[in-house]
């Protein structure tokens, strides 16, 4: 399968709603914005969601937030 270019995507998803936000990082600004396709498993994202909610108030925020993303 061909990877996209940038621009392919973005012609591809225009119509898809998108959200955008603003990111500091170490004095750099970034936009971000996400474009909502469709293509995520939501049992998936629910779960995982819902897995970590359960530890930050079991565990408290600050023992969630110290371990290494996946």
């Amino acid at each position: 399968m061909k990877n996209k270019t940038m621009q392919e995507m973005n012609e591809q998803y225009k119509d898809c709603p998108t959200t955008q936000r603003e990111c500091v990082v170490e004095g750099s600004r970034f936009i971000v914005i996400s474009h909502f396709v469709g293509s995520k498993d939501i049992n998936s994202v629910i779960q995982k969601y819902a897995m970590k909610r359960a530890l930050e108030d079991t565990l408290g925020r600050s023992a969630i937030k110290s371990r290494p993303a996946e």
